[in-house]
């Protein structure tokens, strides 16, 4: 019984300080603002983290920045392994779309936290870890010549970062926005269609 008590003040002391978080960011954030969340003393949370910065990654962990560019990697690379096929395998593809709108549905206030609300923490260059992480992916399927369009590697790899760019911060947008879950998955996917089918056409 004791345990599990103390399992439930951690948990609330999780979710208040994730609330906190996302609306005042790291630095501006206050163990105080936290402790009166849930109508408990500073000193009792301090039971349970070390200190702001220990509590900040129990919520807003790094192996969620991992996983974040895992979905991406494998997700650009079965776009552009399937780009130009007929029959695509639609479960694997199915499976993918649903993996990110899980994760973006799940970590909808720490992807925010992470990619907008950064300073003071290790995440203040994430975003462009990201692209980059995207940019050398997609690499591995450029080709020298395309149909519509002639263009050097070195402005391919500037097209690329400001499409990756551009990618972030229309899924930031949706997520900021207040809405319900259907609604926000429904125009994921209209927006994972348009970028597909928008790239396409650069990549002919």
């Amino acid at each position: 019984m004791v345990q599990a008590k103390k399992d439930e003040v951690r948990k609330e002391i999780e979710y208040a300080a994730l609330k906190v978080f996302y609306e005042k960011g790291f630095v501006d954030a206050k163990m105080s603002d936290i402790a009166n969340e849930i109508n408990i003393s500073v000193g009792n949370i301090y039971t349970y983290f070390k200190n702001k910065k220990d509590l900040f990654y129990a919520v807003v962990p790094p192996d969620l920045v991992d996983y974040l560019k895992k979905v991406l990697v494998d997700t650009i690379h079965f776009d552009n392994q399937n780009l130009f096929e007929a029959e695509t395998d639609s479960e694997r593809k199915t499976a993918l779309l649903q993996e990110q709108v899980d994760v973006l549905r799940k970590y909808r206030n720490q992807i925010i936290i992470i990619f907008e609300k950064n300073k003071g923490t290790i995440y203040t260059n994430a975003k462009n870890e990201l692209v980059e992480t995207m940019i050398e992916t997609k690499k591995a399927y450029l080709k020298k010549q395309y149909k519509h369009y002639e263009i050097g590697m070195e402005e391919h790899l500037i097209l690329l970062d400001i499409l990756a760019h551009n990618v972030i911060d229309m899924n930031l947008d949706l997520l900021k926005r207040d809405m319900s879950e259907d609604s926000r998955k429904q125009i994921f996917e209209a927006l994972y269609v348009y970028r597909l089918y928008g790239m396409k056409s650069l990549s002919e």
